[in-house]
Formats: structure tokens, C-alpha cells, sequence
């Protein structure tokens, strides 16, 4: 299809499209400060680069141990505690004893296995062949310009992972191809040729190759019965790249589960704390690797129509073509666009979730837009104060302190939090805001009270008297010491088995996710 190539289609479909900067980003963060935007703008980087930055600083903590070159072999729960079989590189082994333990071992999950708990989803119909490898030919690689992704309308994927010279590239393959009979030279020329010729490069290093199949799929037990042992991220729950939300939801997990479980231990959390993590979590997930799917099938109706084509076919044609693509990709743009299912989900049915008291109706959920509000739990709204420099985030409790952000005059709400906060244990931070009356709007509520991770956990009525609340009612649900009734946990299971019966959209089947054939390793270990 020569006068339908990759190129042209690429550029035409984006050609009046410019990504702003983080800078820009920021500035226009602080310009609507509408309660829409996060506190910082997104920032690309490569998951390798990232882990050489992080792993010094974790080492650095005085409460963090890192014991990096064990491997985990097993454990064993009873009611009390968790003690874990870890073995080094030479052989021996290493018993430790904890009172809880978190399998954050990726998407091979040794620890899920251990207790066993198995991946319910599917595969995508097909398998891509990997290719990592270095290269500073921009000449070939920036035919287009720079990018951070190219899906090129033959299937083809290329990801530029440090902007300067480490890439990989996607291909499809049949089912069942060995990935060792591909030549990766090859690849990676027919990958930059998308619909057309394989476009010739040189290549310094092949770092890896191998062979995989997309996948989605979630756990069908986040925890155990003794709630001693949980899963978190890919061990968790795994999707098609398409959209990000792989890391994004498992930074939220280890968020969630790590503050909850402070709580515990530091004596003010109840053992509903540990019971709402799954009841949270579990829906988050699998609404957001759903959606991965939806954004995945966009780009194989795209692939099939090109696929379908004649490949001589006149420049009218192509030119059809091409406007039948741009009408598709901006309809289902989803996965530039999905601001609601990344900012907006929220903690329905919660058993540690203080619902309005006055029969507020629940903000509308949208998967495009994210939908700013203070709903017991929501993401609490971020909103720059009067100074235009300070934001709201900024002022909150650190590490384990819950917040109560009170906006009247005189504080009348602090004045009823902080003696029975003291009384049980809790720590509080006092977040009196009498002059904010922007944020204020934002936040829609005189009182708010902000949970560790930032969610709502509380709020007072429209008019709302403090004289009247039953504020250590509200503490001994918000920390777990009461068990409220929650069909929370009901829910994510019934969604479970009707999953079982439907499968993930843009996969084929509902099978054990580690019988699958052909994954790679970072869907292994």
C-alpha cells in the first residue's frame, strides 16, 4: 500500500497535535486551579531509570531493611504472623518472621501462589514479538518526529524508552512462533517500515527478545483468610499496557494497604481496616484493566482494516481509508483521555467510608472526565489556596496522620475532632482554612475529613451542626474498630463471577493466567 504508508497516516492523523511540556503543564495547572487537574503534571520515565533513581533512597531509610539477591521460597500463616522461607544466591536459606507480609513480586507472583490464589482473565487473540535493543540512527527512527509511542497501522509498536538511544519494538507473530527463530535485525527494520519496506538502521545492541501475549487479568482474592499475607500491583492484577494504568494502580495499592496497616500496628486501626482493602481495591483494578482492553481493541480495529485493504490500492482509496481511521482514533481516544478512570474512581460501598449523611446524590462517574468532588470516597479535589504557590496537598498530615480540613471562621469542627482524636489514639492534623473561599467551592463542604491517602472519609452535611455529630462514631468506622455493613466485598466478587462468564474486553477466553503459552519474562518474575 505505497501511497497509503505509515508515515503519511501517522502525521496526517496527528499533525496539528502538540503534547505540552511539564512546564506547561504546570502553568496551566495553576491557571484554572479548578479542582480538575492533580497537583503535579505527568512526567514520562523509563521504569529502569526510575528504579536506579529510587533504589538509593530506600536504602537510605532508617525504617526500611533491603535485603536485594534473596529469593522468596514460601511461607507459612497462622493467626498471629507470617514467616517467610528466603533463599540467596549460594543456597542457603533465610527464615524471617513478620506479622504481615505484601507480595508486590510482580506478575509471576510467587507469593500468590504460596497462598494460592489464581489470575482470572484472558489473552489478546494474538502475540507480539520484543525486541530491546539500542541505537542512535534517528535518521530511521525519528522518520516522524520525536514521540514517546508510534502504533503504526500494521500492528507495529515502537516505544522510545530514554528519548536518546534504547528503544523496543513490538511485532505481531502467529501463536506458538519461537522467538529465538527471529532474526531481531529484521524486526526491528520491518517494525520502522510499518505498512511499507522494512526501513534499514544500525543497530549497536540487542539487549533482549522475546516472545508474548498480551493479557488481562485480576486476582480472584486480593488476601488471605487471616488477613496476614495480601497481594499488590501485577501480582495483583495485569493489563495491556494501552492507557498506563499498570503502575499507576499498583503505587495506589501498596499506598492503600501500607497505611492501613500503620494503623494496625500502631494500635488506633481495627481489623475492618485490613478487611477493606480488597473491598477498595479490587474494583479500581478491574475497571481500569477493562478499560485497557477497550483501548487495546481500538487499535486492532485499526490494524484489521489495514490488514483487509488491497495493498495497491488508488490514492482515493487511501484517502478514505485514512479518514476512517482519524474518525475512529478520535472517537476512541480513551486512552490519551481517560481522566475519570485514572483521578475519578472512588471507594463505593466501603466499609470504612462514612456516607453523607443527607442523601447527597453521587457525583456523575465519567470515564473521559474527571469529575472533581469531595464524595466520601473520592480523591480528595486538588486546588491551589489564594496564594497561588501553596496547594491544599501541601498542608495535609504526613505519613499516618488523617486531616481535617475545616473551613469556618472559628473552627468549630476542630474544636470536636481533636479531643476524641486524642482520646483514641488518632493522629489528626487540624487544616483550618478560614479565607479560602475558592477552595472552599472546590471542596463543597464546610468540614472534610481526608484519610491518610488522601481520600474522603468524611464530610459534614450541607448545614451541618459540629454540636451535633457523633464524631467518635465517625473515628472508630474511618480506622476499622467498627465492622459497618459493606456489600463492597459481595460486589467485587459477583463482578468476579460474571467476569468468568464474559471475559475481559479485547481477549479471548477466562483461563488461569499463569498457564498461558508464550509470556515473556517481565510477565513471569
Amino acid at each position: 500500500m505505497g501511497e497509503f504508508g505509515p508515515s503519511d497516516c501517522l502525521l496526517w492523523l496527528n499533525r496539528d497535535q502538540k503534547l505540552p511540556s511539564v512546564n506547561e503543564w504546570r502553568k496551566t495547572i495553576k491557571k484554572e486551579n479548578n479542582g480538575t487537574h492533580p497537583r503535579e503534571p505527568w512526567q514520562r520515565c523509563s521504569q529502569a531509570i526510575f528504579e536506579a533513581w529510587l533504589k538509593p533512597h530506600i536504602q537510605a531509610q532508617p525504617l526500611i531493611k533491603s535485603f536485594f539477591g534473596l529469593k522468596f521460597a514460601g511461607l507459612t500463616e497462622t493467626e498471629s504472623e507470617v514467616t517467610s522461607e528466603l533463599v540467596d544466591k549460594s543456597g542457603e536459606k533465610h527464615i524471617v518472621t513478620s506479622k504481615y507480609v505484601i507480595g508486590c513480586d510482580g506478575a509471576g507472583s510467587s507469593v500468590r501462589k504460596a497462598i494460592g490464589k489464581t489470575l482470572i482473565g484472558g489473552p489478546a487473540p494474538g502475540a507480539m514479538y520484543l525486541c530491546h535493543f539500542k541505537s542512535r540512527d534517528l535518521s530511521a527512527l525519528q522518520r516522524q518526529g520525536q514521540f514517546c509511542h508510534i502504533f503504526f497501522t500494521s500492528g507495529h509498536v515502537l516505544l522510545s524508552i530514554d528519548e536518546k538511544e534504547t528503544w523496543t519494538c513490538h511485532t505481531p507473530i502467529p501463536i506458538g512462533t519461537d522467538a529465538k527463530d527471529i532474526d531481531p535485525y529484521e524486526a526491528v527494520s520491518k517494525v520502522l517500515g510499518g505498512s511499507g519496506s522494512p526501513v534499514p538502521i544500525k543497530i549497536d545492541e540487542i539487549i533482549v527478545t522475546s516472545a508474548w501475549r498480551p493479557n488481562i487479568c485480576i486476582a480472584d482474592e486480593y488476601t488471605t483468610p487471616n488477613k496476614r499475607v495480601f497481594l499488590s500491583g501485577d501480582s495483583a492484577h495485569q493489563n495491556i499496557p494501552t492507557g498506563g494504568y499498570g503502575m499507576n494502580t499498583a503505587v495506589v495499592d501498596s499506598f492503600d494497604i501500607g497505611w492501613k496497616i500503620a494503623a494496625v500496628l500502631g494500635g488506633y486501626g481495627g481489623p475492618a481496616l485490613l478487611d477493606a482493602y480488597e473491598a477498595e481495591r479490587r474494583p479500581v483494578a478491574q475497571r481500569a484493566i477493562e478499560r485497557s482492553g477497550v483501548h487495546w481493541s481500538v487499535h486492532e480495529d485499526i490494524w484489521g482494516w489495514v490488514k483487509e485493504s488491497d495493498k495497491s490500492i488508488v490514492s482515493k482509496d487511501a484517502e478514505d481509508l485514512k479518514e476512517r481511521i482519524r474518525q475512529h482514533a478520535t472517537a476512541h481516544d480513551g486512552e490519551n483521555r481517560d481522566r475519570g478512570i485514572e483521578f475519578g474512581y472512588r471507594y463505593r460501598d466501603s466499609p470504612i467510608i462514612c456516607p453523607d449523611e443527607d442523601g447527597t446524590e453521587e457525583p456523575p462517574y465519567l470515564e473521559r472526565s474527571y469529575v472533581p468532588s469531595t464524595w466520601p470516597g473520592a480523591r480528595a479535589p486538588h486546588v491551589f489556596l489564594k496564594d497561588r504557590e501553596t496547594s491544599i496537598f501541601d498542608i495535609f498530615g504526613q505519613g499516618k496522620e488523617f486531616s481535617l480540613v475545616d473551613f469556618t471562621p472559628d473552627a468549630r469542627y476542630a474544636s470536636e475532632f481533636v479531643p476524641v482524636a486524642e482520646e483514641m489514639g488518632i493522629p489528626l492534623k487540624v487544616v483550618h482554612l478560614p479565607d479560602e473561599e475558592h477552595a472552599r467551592k472546590i471542596w463543597e463542604r464546610d468540614a472534610v475529613l481526608v484519610r491518610p491517602d488522601d481520600h474522603v472519609a468524611w464530610r459534614t452535611t450541607t448545614d451541618g451542626d459540629p454540636k451535633k455529630i457523633n464524631v467518635k462514631s465517625i473515628f472508630e468506622r474511618v480506622v476499622g474498630k467498627v465492622s459497618a455493613s459493606s456489600s463492597a466485598r459481595e460486589k467485587a466478587h459477583a463482578a468476579a463471577d460474571e467476569l468468568l462468564k464474559t471475559g475481559f474486553t479485547g481477549t479471548v477466553g477466562v483461563v488461569d493466567q499463569d498457564k498461558v503459552e508464550m509470556r515473556a519474562a517481565f510477565q513471569t518474575s
